[in-house]
């Protein structure tokens, strides 16, 4: 009787041992597989946010490729063959239907050369909110008027001037999806730029209607009364710039003002010895951002202070060495040639392309 329950029982209890086994297996293998999950997702997160920055990097990238290749097709179509397209408001106050009712004179603008209608500073014309804005429709400044839109979205143009001034499309301008001209990185201000777009906490795309900014680096006389003008690209030919793969065209606009973070010079007085401070950009590295050049290629490119060198042999060399800005691959200037004319007529030691100012 014994023997029969050992017989019985030893397979028996093999099997439950061995089920026993299998059970206690299992909760030891769903532990380990736990534990490789955890360890997996400490090196998979950071390479899925790596990936994330670089997927928008490349968008950027690809963006300004576009815009480049859109300003060589403008300049190209033009007998002036401008290097950098220029707005048709570019010397006066605001559109033509609106004209005397503007709180401040129109600069020659870093943005009105593609995007849609910015939001940003609302008050410029007599029109109520986003209507008013100085990027916007009703200033003349709206996307059926940018130059590059024209090649690279116009079947999506609306121009909303007209007999009468069609609030509801000026409106709509300020919605437009226009993505060659939003980095999908763009988070607004980071560092130095327009106080009022720092304060605004909206993208770059949102308040100016582009994420990039125009390489219309204005210069002039110190102190000077009289017409501005600009050793940038601007108002040159495309044709005759003499380092196009060197000069810059356009730039992620958080770098606009990246030169003026310079403290080690002490003599700029108009910028106050040089503004102290960081910009971030949007790509994870401090005073580095995407940029297209005048020869249609594009680079990341760092952006850090003013370089002093040798460009004019007149009294002009102390006061342009706080504009003139250079570095590793890259230049803002269009030396050696000469600064052309703008046509733009002003006092003191204020850039058409300022707009008011930077901290």
């Amino acid at each position: 009787m014994a023997e029969h329950v050992v017989r019985r029982g030893a397979p028996n209890g093999l099997g439950g041992g061995e089920t026993r086994r299998r059970r206690g297996g299992s909760r030891v293998d769903v532990l380990g597989v736990v534990a490789f999950g955890v360890v997996a997702a400490a090196f998979l997160i950071p390479a899925a946010g790596a990936l994330r920055v670089s997927s928008q990097e490349t968008t950027c990238l690809d963006n300004l490729a576009r815009i480049g290749f859109a300003n060589s097709v403008y300049a190209s179509e033009d007998p002036s063959d401008p290097a950098l397209p220029v707005h048709p408001l570019q010397y006066q106050q605001c559109g033509p239907d609106f004209e005397g009712i503007c709180n401040t004179p129109s600069y020659i603008g870093a943005y009105d050369w593609g995007g849609k209608s910015g939001v940003g500073l609302p008050g410029w014309v007599e029109f109520p909110g986003v209507l008013g804005s100085r990027y916007g429709t009703a200033a003349g400044f709206g996307p059926a008027t940018r130059p590059l839109n024209r090649i690279l979205y116009k079947a999506k143009l609306a121009d909303a001037w007209g007999p009468q001034f069609d609030r509801i499309q000026a409106y709509y301008d300020t919605l437009l999806d226009l993505p060659s001209y939003q980095c999908p990185a763009d988070t607004g201000y980071t560092g130095i730029h327009h106080p009022d777009f720092r304060d605004s906490l909206l993208s770059s795309y949102d308040y100016y209607g582009t994420s990039y900014t125009a390489n219309v680096f204005m210069i002039s006389g110190a102190g000077a009364l009289g017409e501005a003008s600009s050793n940038s690209p601007y108002l040159h030919r495309l044709s005759e710039i003499r380092a196009p793969h060197r000069t810059l065209a356009f730039y992620e606009n958080n770098g606009r003002f990246a030169w003026s973070a310079a403290p080690m010079i002490k003599d700029c007085q108009w910028i106050g010895e040089g503004i102290s401070g960081t910009v971030h950009g949007w790509h994870g590295k401090d005073w580095t951002f995407n940029a297209s050049f005048m020869d249609g290629h594009v680079d990341r490119i760092y952006m850090r202070g003013f370089v002093n060198e040798p460009v004019f042999e007149d009294d002009r060399q102390e006061y342009y060495q706080c504009t003139i800005v250079r570095g590793d691959g890259w230049q803002k200037d269009t030396h050696p040639l000469d600064p052309v004319p703008t046509g733009v007529i002003f006092g003191g030691d204020v850039r058409p392309s300022w707009e008011g100012g930077i901290e």
